[in-house]
């Protein structure tokens, strides 16, 4: 009887010392998509893809401006981007010109290449646009800011963007910024002056 109870202690602790030994599962790694640099991307075709202004063309002087621009895919098939960066910004890079008095067109010499610096980390993953959809971008303009215009006056600008892809060469239609005034005719904002 001593050497049955032995025998089912050893078997109880062996079959818990067993049940205790699990094999972990392997993780994956959650990342925001491919660091910048690690691949180089092939060419597509940029058929029926359209960039271009989207909404208000006027900002206020003195403040921040902001540009939105749409990526739109207006032909019948779907295109996949494969390196859009996930700092949506990142994605344009903007063309200024200043317009003067007389002036119908930009002068092709005379773009302003504005400069931002990436946001970190950089990273890129791919987007598939369905046939009618749109992506849309935002792009901060510092120099507006900096900008003051007098009440009654404007400023206006020529503006273009161009894709910062590697795998897709697209630059929008010239449009124009028109830049009025932070403060107000109407004497609402006359202390402010």
């Amino acid at each position: 009887m001593k050497i049955d109870l032995k025998i089912c202690a050893l078997l109880a602790v062996g079959t818990l010392l067993t049940g205790c030994v699990t094999q972990e599962a392997p993780r994956h790694k959650m990342a925001m998509g491919v660091p910048h640099g690690k691949v180089k991307y092939k060419k597509i075709k940029a058929d029926g893809l359209e960039l271009r202004s989207f909404g208000s063309t006027t900002v206020r002087g003195g403040r921040p401006g902001r540009l939105t621009f749409a990526l739109k895919n207006n032909s019948n098939r779907m295109v996949r981007i494969p390196e859009w960066f996930s700092h949506e910004s990142d994605n344009l890079v903007i063309f200024i010109q200043p317009w003067m008095s007389g002036m119908i067109e930009p002068d092709d010499k005379k773009w302003i290449r504005l400069d931002f610096d990436y946001k970190m980390p950089i990273f890129h993953y791919p987007i598939t646009l369905m046939p009618g959809n749109q992506v849309l971008v935002n792009k901060e303009l510092g120099v507006i800011e900096k900008l003051i215009v007098r009440p009654g006056d404007e400023r206006r600008f020529f503006i273009r963007a161009a894709l910062t892809l590697e795998s897709l060469d697209l630059v929008s239609n010239v449009f124009m910024l028109t830049v009025t005034s932070n403060y107000q005719e109407d004497g609402a904002n006359k202390s402010a002056r």
